[in-house]
């Protein structure tokens, strides 16, 4: 019985790993598609590199057997079509950026959280353990910003809007350590929200889950 259990098991993970692959490859094709039919300068770079995040995901997933879900892999996408293809957006509306960073971390928590449920603690300690870890990213990733703008200049901290008289003139709205902060603050904020919404979801459901067992 525990062999056809464990066979039965293994066969639903393949399938799953399967219908992800079948995902990250319709997605692929459907975004060569989109650069063939509309062609710019930065689309290829930004195609690739999503589908270059896509893969990347995937094998994360499948080597380390972690088995996210669906939902994990639409968040992916979505943090990918909103941080690389739509980047342009960067110089066009002051506050996506910000947006970004306060709804990402929320995508970014669940990710975690699916991960740290896995370890044998307590649930505070588990959403601590996911606070703190989105905590040290979101800090990696403002150092890599940092790192790539001193050596590339390409405008990544700061607010800068694309100035309507040239097309490679840009108009500062916010110094790169202030965004930097404010980045920082929304994101901790956006993961605080994760945390506090699963804490209290937990304590409703654990005090139901007492009163119907009296």
């Amino acid at each position: 019985m525990n062999n056809k259990l464990k066979n039965m098991l293994k066969k639903e993970v393949r399938a799953m790993y399967r219908y992800k692959r079948i995902i990250i490859a319709s997605l692929t094709i459907l975004l060569l598609l989109t650069f063939y039919l509309f062609k710019d300068s930065t689309t290829p770079l930004k195609i690739i590199t999503f589908i270059g995040v896509l893969i990347a995901f995937y094998l994360w997933d499948h080597l380390f057997d972690i088995r996210f879900s669906i939902k994990h892999y639409t968040f992916i996408i979505i943090i990918g079509i909103g941080g690389i293809l739509l980047s342009h957006l960067y110089f066009v509306h002051p506050n996506y950026d910000k947006i970004q960073h306060l709804i990402f971390p929320m995508l970014l928590s669940s990710m975690i959280f699916h991960m740290a449920n896995k370890l044998k603690l307590d649930f505070k300690w588990k959403l601590f353990f996911t606070f703190a870890t989105v905590g040290m990213i979101l800090g990696s990733f403002e150092i890599g910003e940092y790192l790539l703008d001193r050596l590339f200049d390409l405008k990544l901290q700061g607010v800068y809007l694309r100035d309507l008289h040239g097309f490679e003139k840009f108009n500062l709205l916010q110094s790169p350590i202030d965004d930097t902060i404010v980045d920082l603050s929304f994101g901790l904020f956006g993961s605080g929200i994760y945390a506090v919404y699963n804490l209290i979801s937990h304590k409703l459901r654990t005090n139901k889950e007492k009163a119907q067992s009296l």
